[in-house]
């Protein structure tokens, strides 16, 4: 009888620990960090005197240019309580159309010694890091560890993502915001209350997340009636709270700016001051303006003739598109939070903003979107950050290189 040998034991090859999730987030968005920084580097080398922020600039100068002016000088002078008027007895542009939190809070992190550019980068590179991990904690029971990561590589690479090293109010604005989504995505309404009205004093679209609120409530409504799952009471109860603490939010500043400037379209006026610096006689109208920036636009492009018809069609094909991604099952998977979010801000958007280069940065808080961007290659994916992160290069060097011109505010 032969002896069999016995079965020599597998050695199991240990796997390495992943990461935390909130922690790969946090190197993604490190990582990105650099990047940004190299690139903010070799935008300094082309600057010349007709850049937005010299010829010679630091770190610091490029940070604080364009809207950053503003909101230093609103640290430090307040905000007027006549408005100023132009040569044509018509409102000027002023403080009125920025929001408070942001230039404030930098300015008291400054403890009366520091530049006010110090702290107010500062507060915009923590703000950057806090929304990376929000907006993966939002993606991450949707769509899994994968994709939500790379969602979060997309948003910390993306052409806007200079943004996170600019004194800008955008990071303080989107991460506040996509706490208030993880809030709502998770039914604590009445949790998001606060953050909501912090955002609605940081920047604007509170009005847009009022209307998320209440379209996700008529949602869920109608599938309780269809035999889906029931919308308890005190949920029902703190999403209506929610909503209307949003909408009054929403026109509070209006309001401020009214009782401070005793004019009451203090705020309205002010707006069209910054619009007729496109739309000659502006007045704030819905819709229109997107309507005009398209003739403007087409025009420039292909001429008058042509641009009677290709601009509003490029309005109408686009918001079709829009509307037609989602429905996708990508964008779908995303969960109704964060579809009906998009679909609030477009809405918000068409209605109120008036198309020019600064859209881009306006879309910064569709940035919950980049969950359904996802190649299931890794090559692909790879090819993906590449591109956006050679985008991000061309729009820091449109906005913060050689030449400034009306097309190249961030």
């Amino acid at each position: 009888m032969t002896a069999t040998a016995a079965p020599t034991p597998t050695t199991a090859v240990p796997s390495r620990p992943r990461l935390p999730w909130w922690a790969a987030a946090l190197a993604i968005f490190a990582a990105s960090r650099v990047l940004t920084t190299l690139l903010l580097l070799w935008v300094q080398t082309q600057a010349t005197p007709r850049s937005r922020a010299g010829a010679h600039p630091s770190l610091l100068d490029l940070a604080s240019a364009w809207d950053g002016q503003w909101y230093w000088f609103i640290a430090e002078n307040g905000y007027p309580s006549v408005l100023p008027l132009g040569d044509d007895g018509s409102v000027a542009t002023n403080q009125w159309a920025f929001l408070p939190v942001y230039p404030y809070l930098s300015k008291a992190l400054t403890f009366g010694v520091l530049d006010w550019r110090i702290p107010a980068l500062a507060v915009s590179v923590a703000a950057g890091f806090a929304a990376a991990v929000l907006l993966g904690a939002l993606l991450l029971p949707h769509v899994g560890r994968s994709r939500a990561l790379f969602a979060v590589a997309l948003f910390s690479c993306s052409p806007l993502a200079f943004m996170f090293q600019t004194t800008y109010a955008e990071p303080l604005g989107l991460a506040l915001l996509l706490g208030a989504l993880l809030l709502i995505d998770r039914r604590r309404h009445l949790l998001a209350v606060p953050v909501a009205l912090v955002l609605a004093f940081t920047r604007p679209g509170i009005l847009a997340l009022a209307l998320a609120v209440g379209l996700q409530v008529v949602v869920r409504l109608v599938r309780a009636r269809r035999g889906g799952p029931p919308l308890p009471g005190r949920e029902l109860a703190g999403a209506a709270v929610l909503a209307a603490v949003c909408a009054a939010a929403g026109f509070a500043w209006s309001g401020i700016a009214a009782a401070v400037t005793g004019r009451p379209d203090a705020y309205f006026a002010t707006e069209a001051a910054w619009r007729a610096l496109w739309m000659p006689e502006a007045s704030i109208t819905f819709v229109e303006p997107w309507f005009f920036a398209a003739d403007f636009w087409a025009t420039r492009l292909v001429g008058a003739g042509p641009a009677a018809w290709i601009g509003p069609l490029a309005v109408v094909v686009l918001v079709a598109l829009f509307g037609l991604a989602l429905l996708t099952p990508p964008v779908r998977r995303l969960g109704s939070t964060i579809r009906l979010w998009a679909l609030s801000y477009a809405l918000y958007l068409l209605a109120v903003f008036f198309p020019q280069s600064s859209v881009f940065r306006l879309l910064m808080p569709m940035a919950p979107l980049a969950g359904a961007i996802t190649p299931r290659a890794l090559p692909a994916r790879v090819a993906v950050l590449v591109v956006a992160a050679v985008l991000q290069g061309v729009w820091l060097w449109t906005c913060y290189g050689p030449v400034q011109d009306y097309w190249t505010v961030p």
